[in-house]
Formats: C-alpha cells, structure tokens, sequence
C-alpha cells in the first residue's frame, strides 16, 4: 500500500468507523492455534483436531523463520462404513514461517518444498484481493469489511472477506486456520477456533459458517490426553502431575474455572454447563467437550 493510500485509510477510520493502527506482525513464540481440519480423498474421510504452535527459530537461507508444529488426533473412517473412526495420533513439522514488517507479509516454507509462498498479506483495504497467497484457490477474494479484535491486550485489524464467515486478522492469521483454505472445497477444508498467546485467548469460531455433513460422532477425535471426551464431569489428564494448575475458558474466552488436578490427575467439571470448552495447562491447550 502506497504512503499515501495508508493516510487517507486511517483519516477515514478514525472519522467514519472502528478501526486500528497497524500492530506489529510478528509471531508470538508462545502462540498456539487451535484448529479443526476435513478431508475427504476417495471414500476415506479424516476429520482431525489439532494445535499449531510456533516450535522456536531456524535459519533458512539466510532469513530468520518459525517453525511450525502440529500435534493433535485425526479420526479417519470410511463413508458408508458402519465400522467406528480410527485415531491417528498428529506430532510433525509442517513449515517455517518468515516475517516481513516492511511489506507487513508472511512467508512460509512448507516441508518439502523448495522455495516460499506468501501465506498472508496484512497490508489490506477494503477492495484489496487475496489472490496469489496461499489456500486462495485462485478465487481471488476480496475485502469487503474492515474491523478490530482484542488478543493479550493488543488490538489487531480483522480483514472481512466476500465468502460467508471468512476473515483474516493482522499478525494471527485466518479463520481457515493457519494454513487452512480461504475458500471452502467440499474435498478439503478447516477452519480456526482459539487462538491463544501466553496472557489472553481469542475465539475465532471459524468453524461458524461452516456445513460440513459430518455426524458429532467423530468427536471421539478430539485430543487423547484428556478423557474421557466428551464428559459429563469428571477428567483425567494424562502427562500432567497432580497439583498442576488448569485454566478452562469457555467459547468467550473467559475464565470459567481455575483449580489444580487432584490425585491421579483428576479434574471435576461438572459444575460447567454444556458446551464447549478450552482446558489449558502451561503452555499446553485442547479442546474439552462437557455434554
């Protein structure tokens, strides 16, 4: 965006609309997405929750990236099998992710590829195109809406796009998820749920505009470190010690209980209502079902 152009945005938000100064797009080290991912090749289909979380620096030549991790579950099955999902433990490398603060860009660096493809844009107006960064599509989609949100304190432009539900927020990502599709593939698609730093959580709900026609069944994939899930109260948490604090925020993000495990890593939540829910202990997060 040319100096000029980004003066006249600003002196027409602060006149006409809610809007925010640029923040700085840098990744977080801390930062965690919590996603949720389709498939369907053939008659297979996966249905998958995971994290992405940023994994520490590396060097790539010669420019500084992140590195990105998965770890989570996909729950694959087979269409018009009456045979249950199968899970399938996600623990990879996915990319590496550089910043530009000049052009306010991401690149990444997908495993196994040879060279970089822009992955975001944030330097963004209304009727600026998407079009030549990663998951497009080659739709071209367009920003109709610009707005702010709220993440640890800091307020971040959210770019709304000319697909039902689709945005992308400055310096986190989009409601695709952070490498999901900006436009919705009946074979392939995803979609952003919470996006967390060390000190505030935001709820995406990408998911929200969604119609996917898969049965609430596969959520036996949700993460097996926490069980049983879904629950009607009580849950043990495996890899954690006793005594170990845990943080439940609700789709609102906001603290719905903060207590420490009991003797076999065991947590009561049967005072929550039904819903859905993020547990979080440290730096680790997933995703809690309370029928």
């Amino acid at each position: 965006m040319k100096p000029l152009d980004r003066s006249l945005l600003l002196a027409g938000c602060l006149l006409t609309a809610p809007c925010a100064l640029a923040q700085s797009i840098a990744i977080n080290d801390s930062a965690v997405w919590h996603e949720e991912h389709w498939l369907y090749d053939g008659l297979t289909a996966h249905h998958s929750f995971f994290t992405c979380r940023a994994a520490g620096d590396t060097v790539i030549s010669g420019n500084l990236y992140t590195k990105i991790r998965q770890l989570g579950v996909d729950s694959v099955s087979t269409l018009g099998s009456s045979q249950p999902p199968t899970a399938q433990p996600l623990d990879r490398y996915l990319g590496a992710i550089r910043t530009e603060e000049s052009t306010r860009t991401w690149h990444v660096r997908l495993n196994g590829y040879p060279e970089d493809l822009l992955l975001y844009d944030f330097d963004l107006q209304i009727g600026s195109s998407v079009l030549g960064t990663f998951g497009d599509c080659g739709t071209g989609l367009t920003v109709t809406d610009i707005d702010a949100v709220m993440v640890d304190g800091n307020t971040r432009q959210r770019f709304h796009l000319n697909m039902p539900g689709r945005f992308i927020i400055e310096g986190i990502g989009g409601s695709a998820g952070l490498f999901g599709q900006l436009c919705q593939l009946f074979e392939e698609f995803s979609c952003l749920h919470v996006y967390d730093e060390p000190d505030g959580s935001l709820v995406v709900d990408g998911c929200g505009s969604l119609s996917t026609g898969i049965e609430q069944k596969d959520d036996a994939a949700l993460d097996r470190s926490v069980f049983p899930n879904p629950t009607h109260g009580p849950l043990r948490v495996t890899g954690a010690e006793p005594g170990a604090q845990v943080v439940i925020r609700d789709a609102m993000g906001r603290t719905m209980l903060r207590e420490r495990l009991g003797p076999n890593a065991a947590l009561d939540i049967s005072s929550l209502s039904a819903g859905h829910y993020v547990l979080r202990i440290g730096t680790t997060s997933v995703q809690v079902v309370k029928e």
